[in-house]
């Protein structure tokens, strides 16, 4: 999970979990019936426009490296259960479980406040995925050898 510091009264009541939306481009998703190298299911979410403004809103840590995603703003999001899936009419999905890079979607995350023993923030983790542009994935040429 995402650990992150609160500023201000935001979140006064720390038994109030909040949900946030943002859409962006999915870039390896593992949201389906694998997981990533931590035991998580993840995804990157690309960013442009009014994203990248609403996630530093909430308080999320957006990176920008010139290695990845062509220098693209982005969030990484991440949760230990994996999280709904829905298509573009808001309906469960029961599409292609291989997606490419590129895919378009809309994450919902949800934010739970926490004060304890190691300290005062709020944790964010993946809740649910609508998948509004699906881009199949297609293996390159050359996967498995016919001969030896």
């Amino acid at each position: 999970m995402l650990f992150l510091e609160t500023t201000g009264a935001r979140y006064t009541d720390m038994a109030r979990a909040m949900q946030h939306y943002i859409e962006g481009s999915l870039m390896y998703p593992y949201i389906f019936d694998r997981k990533d190298n931590f035991d998580n299911y993840s995804v990157a979410v690309v960013l442009s426009g009014d994203q990248i403004k609403k996630a530093k809103k909430i308080g999320l840590r957006v990176n920008v490296r010139e290695d990845r995603y062509d220098g693209l703003p982005y969030i990484q999001v991440k949760s230990g259960r994996q999280p709904d899936l829905f298509d573009e009419n808001g309906e469960p999905y029961d599409g292609n479980k291989m997606i490419s890079n590129g895919s378009k979607g809309t994450v919902r995350l949800t934010q739970r406040p926490y004060d304890n023993q190691y300290g005062k923030g709020v944790t964010t983790f993946l809740d649910a995925v609508k998948l509004t542009d699906v881009i199949p994935y297609e293996p390159e040429e050359g996967g498995k050898s016919t001969e030896f």
